[in-house]
């Protein structure tokens, strides 16, 4: 799903202890939500949701960050979710973009990192066929870069059933998202998302 907003934004803001949360609504329905970290400028959480042709608003679909705690209600969910599923987490730093895979219990050796250059994604699978996952990375291409497959840029650790997956932001990303974030921290009643490499 390609999140592509359109007509005019209005952006609202505040600061949450120790937090900038702003909230961007577009003229044909769709939301943005993001969290920045007021002493660092990262940006720990973004969400989308957008209307369908139909009118109906989606559901809150998580691009960055940590998902919410959702407790089992016996009296509305019909089906617990299991807390052994593996659970995908994008957790950006300012230099490298990182995504975590919790619940995954295989040996270090297991897992195995490529570049799909057709389709610019990062591919991991397992020498066990026991999980498959395609990473895309907007942001590589909204700025016009290429994904390498070169080790002192791709790597990965695992500890604590937990895989995780970095990759080097190359200079014309980190600067991109800096400008990014300091125009999101000025940010008034109103703003346009107009940055050269928009982010997605």
């Amino acid at each position: 799903m390609s999140f592509n907003p359109q007509g005019k934004a209005t952006t609202t803001s505040m600061v949450v202890g120790s937090r900038r949360k702003h909230h961007t609504s577009w003229a044909d329905g769709s939301e943005m939500v993001e969290e920045f970290d007021i002493a660092s400028k990262r940006l720990v959480l973004r969400k989308i949701r957008w209307k369908s042709k139909l009118g109906k608003l989606s559901n809150w679909k998580l691009l960055i960050g940590e998902p919410e705690k959702k407790l089992f209600n016996p009296m509305k969910d019909l089906i617990a979710k299991s807390n052994s599923n593996p659970e995908f987490i994008q957790q950006d730093t300012q230099t490298h973009f990182q995504w975590r895979i919790r619940n995954l219990p295989y040996d270090k050796s297991v897992y195995q990192l490529s570049i799909d250059k057709n389709r610019q994604q990062i591919v991991l699978r397992t020498t066990n066929k026991k999980y498959f996952k395609r990473i895309c990375v907007p942001s590589m291409k909204s700025c016009g870069e290429k994904l390498q497959d070169n080790p002192n840029i791709l790597s990965y650790t695992h500890a604590n059933n937990t895989l995780i997956i970095q990759y080097k932001k190359p200079e014309k990303v980190r600067k991109a998202e800096a400008a990014y974030a300091q125009k999101r921290a000025k940010a008034g009643s109103e703003t346009k998302q107009d940055e050269n490499c928009k982010q997605q």
